[in-house]
């Protein structure tokens, strides 16, 4: 049977600091919603057309949409009739679909190759959409769509580390609902307040709290951030850096399985990177 690779990706709608006057403020989940509503579509280039639609929901809280491109193309016949070659102009539209749970801006973005060569392409074209539309051109919003990153290698390196002696992780505006308290909320509001886009944040010491480490590492990944650490392995040894890997968590899952088992699936493989 064949299966179809999802790649975990977390949509976020970064709010400015001060709110645009009369208009009605808006959760992120509430922007997500109209800006999927709007079924945005956006010429990339000549020819190419990118588009949003097909969307079902599948529970309260999550749902899936289409997200393909239409191009006009050249297809050679033969005419049986008149026993000549003609040149017919034909409209494909290749899609793959997207699975999301809307309360925490998880996405789950199919992978096919007739869409696109990777999948990181998608999620860029996803981004371009979704800020196209007049709900987020309103509200002054910034939309990221970044890659859920598989900390699982990463922190059992610090586990097993015999000192970390520097953490760096990173951060955006205030979004994920889901964000741990220690570090990502705190800092995401102080991104917020300065205006900025994302930062960083690293920290040093003889030997850093593990437990801490892996706590803001796990929110981090989750989050769709990255974070970075130099590990010594053993005493006297030289610290070396490991650091996240620059890959999307990903679930196989068959082609043929229903749609609310499909998004279990990916909220479940979500699940192991947040907890």
């Amino acid at each position: 049977m064949q299966t179809i690779e999802y790649h975990l990706y977390r949509v976020k709608f970064i709010k400015p600091a001060q709110a645009p006057l009369f208009l009605t403020d808006m959760t992120p989940r509430q922007l997500f919603e109209k800006a999927l509503a709007e079924r945005p579509a956006l010429q990339m280039r000549e020819n190419n057309v990118w588009h949003i639609g097909n969307i079902e929901p599948i529970t309260d809280d999550g749902g899936r949409f289409a997200v393909g491109r239409t191009t006009t193309t050249t297809v050679e016949k033969f005419d049986e009739e008149t026993g000549n070659f003609t040149e017919l102009r034909d409209e494909a539209g290749p899609y793959t679909y997207v699975y999301f749970d809307n309360r925490i801006g998880l996405l789950g973005i199919g992978k096919r190759t007739k869409v696109a060569a990777d999948v990181e392409s998608v999620a860029r074209k996803i981004k371009k959409l979704l800020a196209n539309t007049t709900v987020v051109i309103d509200h002054q919003v910034a939309v990221r769509v970044d890659l859920i990153p598989d900390p699982k290698s990463f922190l059992e390196k610090i586990s097993n580390a015999y000192a970390v002696k520097r953490f760096m992780a990173e951060f955006t505006g205030p979004n994920p609902i889901d964000a741990d308290e220690v570090f990502q909320k705190p800092m995401s509001y102080y991104c917020q307040q300065l205006g900025a886009d994302q930062g960083s944040v690293s920290v040093k010491g003889e030997s850093l709290n593990e437990d801490a480490i892996v706590s803001v590492a796990k929110s981090t990944a989750a989050t769709g951030n990255s974070a970075s650490a130099f590990i010594q392995s053993e005493q006297g040894a030289r610290p070396n850096r490991i650091s996240f890997r620059r890959e999307a968590c990903k679930v196989l899952i068959d082609q043929e399985t229903e749609m609310e088992q499909v998004l279990i699936s990916i909220q479940r493989e979500y699940g192991e990177v947040r907890q």
